[in-house]
């Protein structure tokens, strides 16, 4: 590894080295820097209670408890999210599926950096809403999903396991349900070797506690949420609102509520104290000695290091003066030098012992190991704040193409009052290199150190595209999940993906060995960063990451075009280069018989950085069906057929989504009358408006506040998307305007809403709504036509059983269960062993023209190119038009 000092002492210029990947357990990134963070720190360093919490999604947990858990009392708490919430809906734009998926893996992320919980993740796949665990397991691999709860109890090793569900019916969801069952058999065989190997699920550990979370209900055992910290000057509540905040994709942004706010916990289980009675305990680790002063017996001869470090922390923090925290860093250093005497003299237990492992860990070493790490890192993170150290790593750019360098530049800050001295580096799995002389820092000073970076890898997310059939990520070790090697221990291991914290990964880390009060320290200063001023957002931060040095991308992965009709579509092409030099690049098409290709280059020189968007045309006729097609660049021998989407919001780190360059075409026997002219105002979670135009419908987008203004008379269809109404006032005051031109002759296609279309005037005759809503949730259910002379069933295109298949995730949600006799319901539909529901699709004439209501699941139907919903949801905007003159 070569460091170039810049200024402030000795220069010299070492070679380049190559970042590769090293994890390693560190504290959760929901700590503030100076006094909050000081004082949260010297509280938890002798605080070593576990909490493992388990639910199934995104927004499941109990964000009060773990704030109160983590912020209020330092106990090390994190939250197990079986799935990463892909098939939920999106309030904030239009991702959904895998995409959706890594926003909402983001902003868990998010909610734990403000509560101070660590994030882990299991590979189940959110394929969408579950009446019950059977029908859930049906999809999930029951066996293969436990191995994961157990891998992480593993992993983490809680002292107690909270579950959010109860794993009952009366969850409300089958997700839940089956959350609540796995927690809990989690708990019972997370120490059964046999059944889950070492070798695949990490050395055995066994919780004592298992607790059902109540959230705010009664329970035996009730934790004050609302109490006040007057250093953070908030409370846990407060705290946990703004953590609830980040799950911004769906709407769940929180008041910070102040006063009294509790946590309510249910016993179920216990190892430890099963004599006393769950309506006495007082605290989660009743029964459980988790006070530090037990690790001195742990510890049998080197007893007499560890008893003394309760005594001087709870003298340090007597004395402490927030506003002089250098005062008492000499007691901390002492504090840091006994643990790292300790943590170099106690074996450590690696989750996935090596084969040739000498020692073996008992479950009194694996207590004692897990309780000086985290100590330990708080100590350290304690002298950095109290002695005024910080450590930043940038970088001039954010993406750096594969093999090529970027300069880091790293800046330790002195704010204290003491001088400190710089005595090593280490970056990403490398050894520490030390300064042959130290550097010191005087207080107010810095030192910069610089060095060139290569061979980074990419920041995708790393689970996305890897699924085993519909519904389970396919299962990997942290060595092949595209961020190389996980350190877990004193050797580097392959361990188990899942079994990795989610916001312990970094494709970049880097630390620095510094001298403070006599005593060296490591302080992390995290992954390298793009650092930049946003003119709206201010600093923005975002980690170094390696993508291809060519990047090639459509604008869409399909494209609808009408079946049998003659196609004249141009489509476009964006071509970049990361590299820093020009490369000469030749395009290769794949087009399917029947089509040919027109406008792009044999050949193209592209310099460097430089973006180029490219056309083609295809002309020809298709065939009903999927047909396939992709462009890719050839450059010096390599062939790149891949590109990216950057989904970016101002509350998550920004992600990289890639695709390969390639489309399918989805050929429809379409029929459009000649007449129909759409107006679409967007919905949550809506890509259905680009599916028009490819259908060659003349369309036109409108925001809701435009509805007022428009002659809507120039459209013969007004579409309102789904959940439109519960997000748009505007829309709902728009709501007379519209019915009184349906009257005058317009059709009005409303997609779903949920319990607000209920409200009076939202719909022309009044609806009702079961709690929980009717739902349809298997999308190959069977659907009986009530109405066969239906003109929705009918014209323009004749719906067919065929119509009905290929539908993904589900048939229809939130269906009214009571309807005014005056609506039509040409459709009726079920899941096993459940009623019959008739609320798909209500159809109205009004006056001279038509409102139809439908709640079938289109929003997903038609961006997945479903032939079905694609003719059915032409016929219902054409429900106004006069039959006949279709095209």
């Amino acid at each position: 590894m070569s460091v170039r000092r810049l200024r402030a002492g000795a220069r010299a210029a070492l070679a380049g080295f190559a970042l590769s990947m090293l994890i390693a357990p560190r504290l959760a990134s929901g700590q503030e820097r100076g006094a909050p963070a000081l004082d949260q720190l010297l509280r938890g360093i002798t605080v070593t209670g576990r909490v493992l919490m388990i639910a199934a999604h995104p927004d499941d947990e109990d964000t009060n408890l773990l704030a109160t858990l983590a912020r209020g009392h330092q106990v090390h708490a994190a939250y197990l999210s079986l799935t990463r919430g892909d098939g939920g809906q999106n309030l904030i734009g239009n991702e959904l599926g895998e995409a959706l998926g890594a926003i909402r893996t983001e902003e868990l992320l998010a909610a734990r950096r403000v509560d101070g919980a660590q994030q882990y993740f299991a590979r189940a796949y959110d394929f969408g809403f579950s009446k019950n665990a059977e029908e859930t397991f049906e999809q999930w691999d029951r066996e293969a999903l436990l191995g994961d709860v157990v891998r992480v109890i593993r992993s983490f090793k809680p002292h107690v396991v909270v579950s959010v569900w109860s794993g009952t019916r009366a969850d409300g969801h089958g997700h839940h349900e089956a959350a609540g069952l796995l927690a809990q058999e989690g708990f019972d065989v997370a120490g059964d070797t046999l059944r889950f190997p070492v070798a695949s699920h990490g050395t055995p550990w066994t919780p004592a506690k298992l607790y059902y979370g109540t959230r705010t209900r009664p329970a035996p055992l009730m934790l004050a949420a609302g109490a006040y910290d007057p250093v953070l000057g908030r409370s846990p509540a407060e705290i946990a609102a703004e953590s609830r905040s980040m799950h911004r994709s769906q709407g769940f942004g929180a008041v910070q509520r102040r006063g009294a706010v509790n946590v309510g916990l249910r016993r179920l289980k216990t190892r430890v104290n099963d004599s006393t009675p769950a309506e006495s305990e007082r605290t989660l680790f009743d029964g459980v000695d988790t006070a530090f002063a037990r690790l001195a017996r742990l510890a049998g001869g080197r007893a007499s290091a560890l008893a003394g470090i309760p005594a001087r922390m709870d003298s340090l923090r007597r004395v402490v003066d927030l506003r002089e925290p250098g005062r008492i860093a000499p007691g901390l250093a002492r504090v840091v030098s006994t643990l790292e005497y300790l943590r170099t003299a106690v074996p450590q237990c690696p989750l996935v012992p090596a084969p040739a492992a000498t020692t073996t860990c008992d479950a009194e070493l694996i207590e004692l190991d897990a309780a000086l790490e985290r100590s330990l890192q708080r100590a350290r993170a304690a002298l950095a704040q109290a002695a005024g150290v910080l450590v930043e790593a940038t970088a001039r750019q954010e993406l750096v193409a594969f093999g090529d360098a970027v300069q880091m530049v790293v800046t330790v800050y002195n704010r204290g009052r003491d001088t400190v001295e710089l005595r090593s580096i280490a970056a990403s799995g490398f050894p520490p290199q030390r300064f042959p002389r130290p550097v010191p820092i005087a207080p107010g000073r810095d030192t910069v150190l610089a060095a060139p970076v290569t061979g980074l890898v990419d920041l995708r997310p790393w689970w996305v595209g890897t699924r085993q059939g519909t519904a389970m990520f396919r299962d990997q070790e942290s060595a092949g999940d595209g961020l190389a090697r996980v350190t877990m221990g004193p050797a580097t291991a392959s361990v188990p993906a899942v079994s990795v914290a989610e916001d312990v990964r970094r494709v970049t880390d880097v630390r620095v060995g510094v001298m403070v009060a006599g005593t060296e320290t490591i302080v992390d200063a995290g992954p390298v960063v793009y650092r930049f001023a946003d003119p709206v957002l201010g600093e923005q931060n975002r980690p170094l990451g390696g993508v291809p040095p060519i990047t090639i991308a459509l604008d869409r992965t399909l494209e609808y075009v009408r079946a049998g009709v003659p196609l004249d579509r141009r489509l476009r092409v964006t071509v970049r280069s990361h590299t820093e030099r020009p490369r000469m690049l030749r395009f290769r098409t794949l087009i399917p018989p029947g089509v040919r290709g027109e406008g792009l280059p044999d050949s193209l020189l592209l310099e460097p950085g430089a973006t180029s968007e490219l056309y083609i045309t295809l002309k020809g006729q298709l065939a009903a069906g999927r047909h396939e097609f992709g462009v890719g660049v050839e450059s010096e021998g390599t062939i790149f057929v891949e590109g990216f989407a950057t989904i970016e919001y101002p509350h998550i780190r920004p992600q990289r989504m890639y695709r390969q360059s390639a489309a399918y075409l989805q050929a429809v026997p379409v029929n459009i009358p000649r007449g129909l002219r759409v107006a679409y105002v967007r919905g949550v979670s809506d890509a259905s408006a680009p599916v028009l135009s490819q259908l060659e419908i003349p369309l036109t987008t409108l925001e809701a506040d435009q509805l007022p203004l428009l002659d809507l008379t120039q459209y013969s269809t007004v579409v309102i998307g789904p959940r439109a109404y519960e997000t748009s006032a505007e829309l709902r005051a728009a709501n007379p305007r519209l019915f009184e031109w349906v009257r005058g002759g317009g059709t009005l296609v409303v997609q779903y809403g949920q319990f607000e279309m209920a409200q009076p005037g939202m719909m022309p005759h009044p609806v009702e709504f079961s709690r929980p809503a009717a739902r349809v949730t298997r999308e190959d259910a069977p659907v009986r036509v009530l109405d066969a002379q239906s003109k929705l069933l009918r014209w323009p295109n004749r719906i067919t059983d065929a119509d009905w298949s290929d539908w993904v995730q589900e048939r229809a949600l939130y269906m009214p269960s009571t309807i005014d006799e005056r609506y039509r319901t040409p459709l009726a539909m079920q899941d096993p062993e459940e009623p019959e529901q008739s609320g798909a699709i209500l159809d109205l004439p009004m006056g001279r023209g038509r409102y139809v209501y439908t709640s079938l699941a289109l929003f997903r139907q038609l961006p997945s190119g479903v032939p079905g919903g694609a003719r059915l949801f032409v016929n219902l905007l054409s429900a106004g038009l006069p039959e006949g003159g279709a095209r």
